[in-house]
């Protein structure tokens, strides 16, 4: 039996989904929450390679044996009105529409080197794909006959990069204020999600993914705590369709205390101290949430802000904590020193480099937020920001590279590579550098299992080139999302570019 029709079998034992009341009631049991815990992983694992037709089929099964034996209709049949003759349409439905790679089709990429990340490179190598993931990688793998063969003599294939920051999916047109869901107001904004509003068929994606990123960590930003973050494919139907883990972790917007004698300085200090003061009240209340919770005392009302710290402050969830300025970096990790936080992981400017030592005794990884950036300080020199990422992997430190992470630099994400091949130019490994937003980013986000490398086992997010991906002169030739084939050139800026190609030349 297959990995993926043993996860089935077990959500099938696991039963229907509860109410809502009862998942409240369900979680605040160790027993329940493993149980809700293993559906949502199971879930989470299985959609991404199954379309809704698995669901359906598995229900009509499920249902039919349960009435040949007598039963009655649950409660839940009867109330919404299931019945699997309407199931079977939408298994029907659903088939049709499924992708042919998704339902089976296996598929080698044949005579192109392969580029693993995790080793070396593999000269005339061999990729196999097969339910959207990688099945095999090497040289002188056999090809079966009944494999979709495709010939790419004198390319290279490598996996898709893994944006580790980005509001990528949440703005869309800076001047338009809908179509930006960026921030959100007040002072703690941990019960937020970004993928519910991560929008699916944003115009920004086919531009990332013909720059070569297939998976991107998509967070909010506004006050101390944001919300959490989820790493998100960039290519499917919906934000479920397209979710690959969440939430990766809770954003902290670290309010630093800049120490000077200006008085805008001073009015910006007192807010920061005051902020700390407010940061530190919050995880205070949230321990005792947490206390209370487990006590199952009594009358005690739900508050989502509350629940989510509750998981931070037991170690549950990630933490992201965000922070620039040389002495700003300082003050948050003596700060993180006074916490238990489980899982930390720092989103530094340059000036990390300058605590570069420090941050590898802390031992927390980084997320080097963007290398294309000007120093803060007249003094400083020219490649200070650009040689950031040699010096803290001199030091030892663990860390990736992003973007920048702004709202309008969203529409910059597929230029990605570009920041990592800044940094290769300034001293730092080219192998490092390309690791640095693939099995490098992966490792951080915690899904190293999944992305960042071409091994068996792997999701099969990678893309085809004609040369290195981190040379500007490269074409991205061929990408492939989970394993289906995606057109980089099918996007609204090559669209553009086609059409005032070909717009009518003026007569000589």
């Amino acid at each position: 039996m297959s990995r993926k029709s043993i996860g089935w079998k077990r959500l099938a034992q696991l039963g229907p989904v509860p109410a809502f009341s009862r998942i409240w009631k369900a979680r605040r049991t160790e027993h329940g929450k493993r149980r809700l815990s293993e559906r949502h992983n199971l879930w989470v694992g299985l959609r991404s390679t199954t379309s809704v037709a698995c669901v359906e089929a598995a229900a009509v099964a499920r249902v039919s044996e349960r009435r040949a034996q007598g039963a009655a209709p649950t409660h839940r049949e009867s109330i919404s009105g299931w019945n699997p003759a309407r199931a079977m349409a939408w298994v029907a439905v659903s088939a049709l529409m499924t992708p042919a790679l998704w339902a089976g089709e296996l598929t080698a990429l044949v005579g192109a080197t392969v580029h693993p990340i995790s080793g070396p490179a593999i000269e005339d190598g061999v990729v196999l794909m097969r339910d959207g993931l990688i099945e095999g990688v090497g040289n002188g793998i056999e090809v079966p006959s009944d494999a979709q063969r495709i010939e790419l003599d004198g390319k290279h294939i490598y996996p898709g990069f893994v944006h580790p920051l980005t509001p990528l999916g949440l703005s869309e047109i800076g001047s338009v204020r809908g179509t930006v869901d960026t921030r959100e107001i007040g002072d703690n904004n941990s019960d937020i999600r970004a993928e519910v509003a991560f929008n699916a068929d944003s115009l920004r994606l086919p531009a990332a993914l013909a720059g070569g990123v297939t998976s991107a960590l998509v967070y909010q930003n506004g006050g101390l705590f944001s919300g959490t973050s989820a790493l998100m494919r960039l290519e499917g139907w919906n934000w479920r369709d397209m979710m690959i883990e969440a939430p990766v972790g809770l954003h902290l917007m670290f309010p630093a205390v800049v120490e000077s004698d200006d008085d805008d300085d001073e009015e910006a200090s007192a807010a920061a101290k005051k902020a700390l003061k407010e940061l530190n009240q919050w995880l205070a209340r949230a321990r005792a949430y947490g206390k209370a919770d487990r006590a199952d005392l009594k009358g005690l009302e739900v508050n989502p802000k509350l629940e989510r710290l509750v998981s931070l402050v037991d170690g549950e969830l990630r933490l992201f904590v965000h922070v620039s300025g040389r002495s700003q970096i300082g003050q948050a990790l003596d700060w993180l020193a006074e916490q238990s936080f489980g899982d930390v992981v720092l989103v530094l400017d340059y000036n990390a480099r300058y605590l570069a030592d420090r941050l590898k005794e802390a031992g927390y990884p980084v997320i080097l937020n963007g290398v294309h950036e000007l120093p803060n300080n007249a003094w400083e020199p020219y490649d200070a920001v650009y040689g950031a990422a040699a010096a803290l992997h001199e030091a030892g430190v663990t860390f990736c590279i992003g973007d920048g992470g702004s709202g309008f630099g969203s529409s910059n994400a597929r230029n990605l590579p570009f920041q990592a091949a800044m940094a290769v130019a300034y001293g730092l490994d080219r192998e490092q550098g390309l690791r640095s937003i693939t099995l490098g980013a992966a490792e951080i986000l915690g899904v190293a299992d999944r992305l960042g490398s071409l091994e068996p086992g792997k999701e099969a997010s990678l893309m085809v080139t004609n040369g290195d991906p981190l040379e500007s002169i490269t074409s991205i030739e061929q990408v492939f999302v989970a394993g289906r084939k995606i057109d980089p050139d099918d996007n609204h800026q090559h669209r553009l570019y086609r059409k005032y190609a070909e717009r009518p030349k003026p007569a000589d």
